[in-house]
């Protein structure tokens, strides 16, 4: 707790929060209507500052109502974050994927409606959203399975679709980056804040997927009472030694047959991408990538990334 770490994560949390209330704005997001498409964004930064300014923007490729399943593929659903929507989150992962011939699907759960911050509500009301959402995405596309790729919170959120309200039959794979998969400590903040009923039901007021996201919450004890993972599913967790926010073993799935865990530093030491700059992050999204499609799997290409870069 005394930790310079635990410091700047309570910073950045105290800034998020500010940040979310004096920026919501009166733009409508878009649900699955015609999609306007903003540029792919080289790093997460720009990729923010760009949702800001236009919170309705579209990755490039997203929700492409024309868009044809490939034999032999299945349609992807990417998932936001905490707080970013997925302009800022997916921008350039959306571009990737959807040149390369897969349909991407994606949206922004979990509330508000409204401005560019979203995934603040609770998690369960969130997962309930995600799997109308992957209804419609199977009904659109004549796909009887997605897969899924999940950032931060989006990587946690589904095991309550897939575990509790029957999901995992309408899954082939599931990809969490950077997640809590088995709840979150925020280096021991949350679960001091979990410890003092005031201060949980504060935050619980005020941002709800953080109460549910912590570890041992009644939420994650829900998504792991029967095991965390499902037979015919494939997960694959892929992290960040260097995160900062999201601790290495929070990140790793129990282990199992039908479970991949994946470092980045395991295959490119140099780089030390964190947790904000991992969905711009190049290893990273190879990673992704590779999940995806481990029968065309390319080498990653290594580059220095400097901490918190």
């Amino acid at each position: 707790m005394t930790s310079n770490c635990s410091r700047r994560i309570v910073r950045a949390v105290l800034a998020a929060g500010c940040a979310t209330t004096m920026m919501l704005g009166s733009h409508q997001a878009l649900a699955y209507g015609a999609p306007r498409y903003g540029p792919a964004q080289s790093n997460w930064r720009s990729g923010v500052i760009a949702s800001i300014e236009d919170p309705d923007l579209l990755p490039p490729g997203m929700n492409d109502a024309a868009c044809r399943v490939l034999p032999g593929t299945r349609p992807v659903v990417l998932l936001n974050g905490a707080f970013l929507n997925k302009y800022a989150t997916w921008s350039k992962f959306s571009e990737q994927l959807s040149s390369s011939g897969t349909c991407v699907f994606g949206l922004d759960y979990g509330g508000p409606t409204d401005g560019p911050f979203h995934q603040m509500g609770d998690l369960r009301s969130s997962a309930a959203q995600i799997g109308r959402f992957v209804d419609h995405v199977r009904a659109v596309t004549g796909s009887s399975k997605v897969d899924l790729v999940g950032y931060s919170e989006g990587g946690l959120v589904p095991f309550y679709f897939l575990n509790v309200l029957g999901g995992a039959s309408k899954v082939a794979t599931l990809v969490s980056l950077a997640s809590p998969v088995r709840g979150m400590s925020g280096y021991g903040i949350l679960d001091a804040l979990a410890t003092i009923p005031q201060a949980s039901a504060a935050l619980g007021k005020v941002l709800p997927a953080a109460v549910d996201g912590t570890a041992d919450s009644s939420f994650v004890r829900a998504i792991t009472a029967g095991g965390l993972t499902r037979p015919g599913v494939r997960y694959v967790s892929v992290s960040s030694l260097a995160d900062s926010v999201v601790m290495p073993a929070e990140a790793r799935l129990p282990a199992a047959s039908n479970v991949t865990d994946v470092v980045v530093q395991h295959y490119c030491p140099q780089d030390q991408v964190f947790h904000g700059s991992i969905i711009y992050d190049d290893v990273a999204l190879r990673l992704v990538r590779n999940a995806l499609t481990p029968d065309r799997a390319v080498a990653v290409t290594c580059a220095v990334v400097l901490p918190f870069s």
